[in-house]
């Protein structure tokens, strides 16, 4: 792996910039094709049906990127996703009203795939792009980059939507992708993974299957894969329940009280990829395990505490502070995962996408059948309160671990077990 140099400078920066875009097309076209949706068909459930089909895309993608990245050049692959995309948005436009809903599913599954694949082809490619030294500082400006893109994107898809009508949105949208595919063609070469001495180029399936990388990969990556999948169970539950809650703290104006949520909360994340990029500049440091579990462990519980019912003052304050925490445990996450085996990593990045994925997906499911019946702060508190319990039982069990090897390698520990 090569270290960071001025040569790897323009390609992160164009990577960077291709992740701000295309994220905002995501989360703009989270918002409008779900209110499209309900428009055309009618049907609460057919809307709760494409949001379930873009979920169940995502998680199946996860493992099947995770080989396809291996195997193929990853800008490719992303440039072929984004392009994917930007194509079946202008299908839907470009159909009869009628025929429209018929698009939908095929419209989940792509952005659903895509967005998986995209993922996991650049988590997985940027120790090659940036070098170790590099990790964390990358990841941190990632997230800045992806804060930035959920504010324009939430913020402005309501408005855009009002004054320019669904298919302008789309249109816009589809062009999002198109200059994402645009910036990552100017990457220029993006190798696979390098494979270990000794192994065929081609692999074999079984090689590349679960049973041989979950033995290989070291017990506290996976421990903390599971705690991740808890809390996007968690956060599931916030993002289903803050209508609800909204609503009930200002009926007049629940739209206002959403974007003094999670505005706050988007700024946090932003705040600290920034502080994160400066304090790693240089550093071949993973990921600390224990600072993602403690960061995890705060963010649980300053999103209970804003679903208590406080002042609007302080429904900010622990919004920023939940961001925070949130952006610092994603950064902390994704350096420690990229710290394995490079011939691992597309699988292990593509596992760990697709138990967030599922993790979110059914989150969704149980919050929104839940808050049929009990308050939005009971339903949090149970989701919140699960991930809380599985990161305070992460850090005990790292704790120990740790506590057994106290003279264990501090750099670069082996991740492939003997």
């Amino acid at each position: 792996m090569r270290s960071t140099g001025d040569s790897s400078v323009r390609p992160l920066r164009l990577v960077i910039a291709a992740h701000a875009v295309s994220t905002y097309g995501s989360f703009l076209n989270m918002v409008a094709l779900g209110l499209f949706t309900l428009e055309i068909t009618g049907s609460a459930a057919y809307t709760g049906i494409f949001m379930a089909v873009r979920l169940c895309a995502g998680f199946v993608m996860g493992p099947v990127a995770g080989m396809l990245v291996a195997r193929y050049a990853r800008a490719r692959l992303m440039v072929g996703s984004d392009l994917l995309a930007a194509g079946v948005l202008v299908l839907l436009v470009a159909m009869p009203s009628a025929a429209q809903p018929t698009v939908l599913p095929v419209l989940a599954v792509v952005l659903g795939g895509g967005q998986a694949l995209w993922g996991v082809a650049l988590r997985s490619g940027l120790p090659e792009l940036v070098g170790s030294d590099g990790l964390a500082r990358a990841n941190a400006n990632l997230v800045a980059a992806r804060s930035v893109a959920m504010l324009l994107g939430f913020g402005s898809a309501g408005v855009l939507v009002t004054l320019l009508g669904y298919h302008t949105v789309f249109l816009l949208d589809a062009t999002s992708y198109a200059l994402s595919a645009l910036l990552l063609s100017a990457v220029g070469a993006w190798r696979g993974v390098t494979r270990p001495a000794g192994r065929p180029a081609g692999g074999s399936p079984r090689a590349a299957g679960l049973r041989r990388l979950l033995p290989a990969v070291a017990p506290v990556v996976l421990a903390m894969i599971a705690v991740r999948s808890v809390d996007a169970f968690g956060s599931a539950s916030h993002n289903v329940g803050l209508p609800v809650y909204a609503n009930l703290a200002w009926p007049d104006a629940p739209a206002a009280f959403a974007a003094l949520f999670t505005t706050p909360w988007a700024l946090g994340s932003l705040a600290a990829g920034r502080w994160y990029a400066r304090r790693a500049a240089g550093t071949s440091r993973p990921g600390s395990p224990a600072a993602f579990g403690v960061a995890t462990c705060a963010m649980s519980l300053l999103f209970v505490l804003a679903f208590t019912g406080p002042p609007i003052w302080l429904v900010v304050a622990l919004a920023l502070a939940a961001g925070t925490a949130d952006g610092y445990a994603e950064i902390s996450y994704t350096t420690r995962l990229q710290a394995v085996e490079s011939s691992r990593l597309p699988q292990l990045i593509g596992l760990a996408s697709a138990a967030q994925s599922a993790g979110f997906g059914i989150g969704m499911i149980v919050s929104a059948f839940a808050l049929e019946r009990l308050a939005p702060l009971a339903v949090v508190a149970v989701a919140h309160g699960l991930a809380l319990a599985a990161a305070v039982a992460f850090l005990v069990s790292h704790a120990r671990s740790s506590a057994r090897r106290p003279y264990r390698q501090s750099t670069h520990e082996a991740e492939v077990t003997p």
